[in-house]
């Protein structure tokens, strides 16, 4: 069994703990705490699988349509779906081999058990512009799961968006957002797109709720 590790994820409950026992307010109250949680649990189950490399085989993930959604081309309007179900927070994948994408699944999944409702959503078959639409929906939340492919390039489904943020120079003020990355150390370009994204979200106006999770699967 591979032991993982992961940054960052100490300083964010550290951050929440100090908040409660002080009495402040969290950044966004209540859905700070919920989401913190659906982070841990989330990635320790990333970090304590048995997968030593993201080219392993990958083994399909379905999540029942009652409970967790996952958007599809016929329908791509993301904003429209989280309205229409009554859910806050969507999880976006960047996979190439299926690990991001089945990481966001559990992701979306284990936030119903903080009642939570998330949508799962590749950001090919959506129009990523409709971001600017989530300071619309309340306490709305969108978290970025990104595996970092090749020369330190984003994965295929990823790619257009990719290209909207770095290219564009639109305000995402109000969207609240949270990325984790999923890679490996031993690779030159180690989480680079995940890195690139968070720090381009908050130029860009976006309010960052967590610091960025870097992700090692090749950590002994």
């Amino acid at each position: 069994m591979c032991t993982y590790t992961y940054v960052n994820v100490q300083k964010m409950t550290d951050k929440i703990a100090e908040e409660i026992v002080s009495g402040d307010e969290p950044f966004l109250g209540t859905l700070d705490i919920a989401l913190l949680l659906v982070l841990i649990a989330g990635a320790t189950w990333y970090f304590m699988r048995n997968r030593k490399k993201e080219e392993a085989p990958i083994r399909s993930y379905s999540i029942q349509p009652t409970t967790v959604s996952t958007i599809s081309t016929a329908e791509n309007s993301f904003i429209k779906k989280l309205k229409a179900s009554g859910r806050s927070l969507v999880v976006f994948y960047g996979s190439q081999t299926g690990t991001a994408e089945e990481f966001a699944g559990r992701l979306a999944k284990e936030g119903l058990r903080y009642r939570m409702k998330g949508m799962v959503a590749d950001p090919e078959e959506c129009d990523m512009e409709e971001l600017l639409q989530m300071k619309d929906i309340n306490n709305s939340l969108a978290v970025f799961c990104l595996a970092t492919y090749g020369e330190g390039d984003p994965t295929d489904n990823a790619m257009e968006f990719y290209e909207w943020i770095t290219n564009g120079d639109v305000d995402l003020s109000g969207l609240n957002y949270a990325v984790f990355g999923l890679g490996n150390k031993t690779y030159e370009h180690y989480n680079k797109v995940a890195i690139y994204v968070d720090k381009r979200l908050e130029e860009l106006g976006a309010a960052r709720v967590f610091e960025l999770g870097l992700g090692d699967d090749d950590a002994k």
